[in-house]
């Protein structure tokens, strides 16, 4: 008796291509999310510290394209770094506008006149933030790929295993 359909050598040879290609994408997808947490990570770990002046600070609201009302942060500092004079409003490490009372709970924190720590990238100094907050959404999408395509690797073989003892039972074969 028939236990399970058998598979032909093409039929074999196509779904060793889909599978192991959906594996390879997986980890693209992990390797693009890898860069993503290298870009968070080394500016937060090489961030040097500097005081900054506050020179403004503002909440502004906005609606996104659902219609959502989002609200930013805006926090105007200066700073100086080897002699030369600087001035940005970048709050986060990346933009963020939210909903909710986060961006004013930011913005709470500071008072123009104000002095606070900022952190700015060594190879541009240009380049600093007030708050050195990770994006936990940004690990998941190095983690989650990665752990899909190990799952589909460990499964493999007994996928394999499964497939070759079912064409044993069709043909008539004792199975062990």
């Amino acid at each position: 008796m028939t236990t399970r359909s058998t598979m032909t050598r093409g039929e074999r040879t196509r779904v060793v291509i889909l599978y192991w290609g959906f594996v390879i994408v997986c980890l693209v997808f992990a390797a693009a999310g890898l860069r993503m947490v290298r870009a968070q990570e080394i500016p937060i770990r090489d961030g040097r510290p500097v005081t900054v002046a506050i020179d403004r600070v503002d909440v502004l609201t906005h609606t996104d394209a659902r219609g959502r009302t989002m609200h930013q942060p805006i926090v105007l500092y200066s700073y100086q770094v080897n002699g030369i004079h600087y001035s940005t409003d970048r709050v986060t490490l990346r933009e963020a506008s939210r909903t909710g009372p986060w961006a004013t709970d930011v913005a709470s924190r500071f008072r123009v006149g104000q002095a606070a720590t900022a952190y700015y990238d060594p190879a541009d100094p240009g380049a600093a933030f007030l708050i050195p907050e990770r994006s936990w959404a940004i690990y998941a999408s190095f983690v989650v790929p990665l752990g899909v395509a190990l799952v589909l690797a460990c499964l493999w073989p007994r996928a394999m295993r499964d497939s070759v003892r079912g064409e044993i039972t069709s043909r008539g074969s004792p199975v062990s």
